[in-house]
């Protein structure tokens, strides 16, 4: 379960990743069709915003409930996957605020580094407590 656990925790993290390039995409995709001129029709279907929102809005929470149901049956990392869980709901929340208040799409980008670092947090921990918790006696005995 801790490697299922960690591999959960590592494709957040990528996914995190992957909605920073779509969204840098998208908004590089703007400013070029701005500076031409031609300006951005309202129904334009930018495949960065796409990639950003469906990583964000289904991906990203859907991998953090199962790795809290994971360390739920594992009974390991249990603190860590559920402050993840928050993380990705603050995230959730800033990144639909901030479409009235702009504003908070800066603290929405810091809270992605948050998502990002408690995810390669818990896979280191959960990783180190898996290779303590092997004594060399039980390693041995196997």
């Amino acid at each position: 379960m801790r490697r299922v656990y960690q591999v959960i925790c590592h494709i957040i993290a990528a996914c995190v990743v992957i909605q920073a390039a779509a969204i840098a995409w998208a908004t590089f995709t703007i400013a070029q069709s701005v500076n031409q001129g031609s300006g951005v029709p309202e129904d334009a279907d930018i495949v960065g915003f796409v990639v950003h929102s469906i990583v964000g809005q289904l991906v990203v929470p859907l991998l953090a409930i199962a790795l809290l149901v994971i360390a739920l049956i594992g009974r390991a990392g249990i603190k860590w996957s559920a402050w993840l869980l928050l993380a990705v709901f603050v995230q959730l929340v800033l990144g639909y605020a901030s479409f009235e208040l702009p504003g908070l799409g800066l603290l929405h980008g810091i809270n992605a580094f948050v998502v990002l670092g408690l995810a390669e947090t818990a896979a280191r921990l959960i990783g180190t407590r898996a290779a303590r918790d092997v004594s060399p006696e039980r390693a041995s005995a196997t």
